[in-house]
């Protein structure tokens, strides 16, 4: 069990570091628009439904990101698929499913309508980012033994 890559990628300092980064830099990225992160952290332990999803999907971009820095790093003879699938499905997932300000932001570029209906979907997006993470750590032999 110890020999699978999500697991063996904490042994190495540049992965770990990485995955732990990009762990952090999600999950406080709403802090931004909310100007600080006590108020980020309240809206985070009363927006329940979404909370779940969102550690979810801040523990997979982790994952992912350290797991290709892990093949770009420590094992040259791995296989690396490109980075831009990943790449899209955290900030698709942040930006639409969790981020607080970031869909009300739409309303500049979209009727009212929309970006209210999209604001009452937004686990929906959460729900893709989390099954597109979870597929790319598939491809790039996230859950095999390495």
């Amino acid at each position: 069990m110890a020999d699978i890559l999500i697991l063996k990628l904490w042994r190495h300092p540049w992965p770990a570091l990485a995955a732990a980064g990009t762990m952090l830099a999600v999950f406080f990225w709403p802090a931004l628009p909310l100007r600080g992160v006590g108020a980020w952290l309240e809206f985070f332990y009363y927006y329940t439904p979404e909370n779940y999803l969102y550690a979810l999907l801040t523990l997979l971009s982790g994952l992912y990101v350290g797991i290709y820095v892990y093949n770009k790093t420590v094992c040259a003879t791995c296989r690396i698929d490109t980075g831009k699938a990943g790449t899209a499905g955290v900030f698709g997932g942040v930006l639409l499913g969790a981020c607080p300000a970031c869909i009300p932001a739409l309303g500049i570029f979209l009727p009212l309508g929309v970006s209210v209906y999209l604001s009452r979907i937004s686990w929906v997006f959460l729900v893709l980012a989390v099954l597109l993470l979870t597929f790319l750590i598939y491809r790039m032999n996230g859950f095999r033994r390495a």
